[in-house]
């Protein structure tokens, strides 16, 4: 095997652009559709990019940049990444900020419990929906559990 020097590659704006492209079609793909399940393609594809980005180490970076080139600049110094790229690409009419926040909360708990070799959408159904998923996520945090009572 060969010891091959890490190199950095640049991310550019363009790339960043051209992924923000692809989830908003997504976005109207679902839209579009009377699929039930339809919303799982898109939050499939938004978990996607995401983890991309958390590989490399940049997730915050990138959903800083996704954020500012969508005009957003005086929000958070520090986006939460699901919920970034959310908002800059499904339409802000029909997501609000609790929609925004359940499928974020959703997504972070399938990145961590997930099998890589699971499909997102079977993987939420296996775990009761997406309400079910967001509340164990919720839990997760420790809103409900033992050590939040304690504090």
């Amino acid at each position: 095997m060969l010891n091959r020097p890490s190199v950095d590659i640049a991310f550019s704006t363009d790339a960043l652009k051209a992924n923000l492209w692809r989830l908003e079609d997504e976005w109207e793909t679902y839209q579009t559709t009377r699929d039930r399940d339809g919303i799982c393609q898109y939050l499939a594809a938004v978990f996607e990019l995401v983890m991309w980005w958390k590989h490399e180490q940049k997730a915050v970076e990138y959903a800083c940049r996704a954020l500012w080139l969508r005009g957003h600049r005086t929000l958070v110094e520090k986006p939460e990444p699901f919920a970034a790229v959310i908002y800059c690409t499904a339409d802000p009419e029909k997501v609000d900020y609790r929609m925004r926040s359940k499928w974020s909360r959703v997504l972070r708990y399938v990145a961590d419990y997930k099998d890589l070799d699971e499909p997102l959408r079977d993987f939420i159904k296996r775990k009761g929906g997406i309400n079910k998923c967001a509340t164990r996520y919720t839990r997760h945090l420790g809103r409900y559990s033992d050590q939040s009572r304690r504090q």
